[in-house]
């Protein structure tokens, strides 16, 4: 059995758009299956504002055969008490590199610029039925702090 190359770690760059665009929509199939926003161009504009975002930090994973993954985190402050953390957005890995350690790699990248950013919080929000995400959250040290619930309401076409 062949081992499967490492992937290479960089910042995110103009031409990595559509590649990554195509990540985020992925990660929205699965966020979102009832209703996911599966259009390239509205992701393609969401990444291009981050190759020069100096709030946030993007690594893109790429290998010989192209561009395999990427994360992005960002500096956020809570309105109310004023803290300051970082909120790691996405992370996603082609299928060609799972099981290699390129999030891992994408992860401590992450947690690297937090240090770097004296962040000492950071925190990731993923779908309760998302458990490969969960796996890989639950092994880079991550816990469950909150749960969200919702409940859908069953509205009445007739006037009340």
């Amino acid at each position: 059995m062949t081992e499967k190359p490492k992937a290479r770690l960089r910042p995110l760059r103009t031409e990595d758009i559509e590649i990554v665009a195509s990540f985020e929509r992925d990660i929205a199939k699965v966020s979102f299956p009832d209703d996911p926003i599966t259009d390239l161009g509205f992701y393609m504009k969401k990444v291009g504002k981050l190759v020069d975002d100096r709030n946030a930090a993007t690594f893109v994973a790429e290998d010989d055969t192209g561009v395999v993954g990427w994360a992005y985190v960002s500096k956020r402050q809570n309105f109310i008490t004023k803290e300051t953390y970082a909120d790691f957005h996405s992370i996603f890995v082609s299928p060609s590199q799972r099981g290699t350690g390129t999030a891992d790699r994408l992860a401590e990248a992450v947690f690297d610029f937090c240090r770097k950013q004296k962040l000492d919080r950071v925190v990731f929000r993923t779908r309760a039925t998302n458990e490969p995400m969960k796996a890989v959250l639950a092994r880079v040290g991550f816990v469950p702090t909150q749960i969200f619930y919702e409940k859908a309401i069953e509205l009445s076409d007739k006037a009340g």
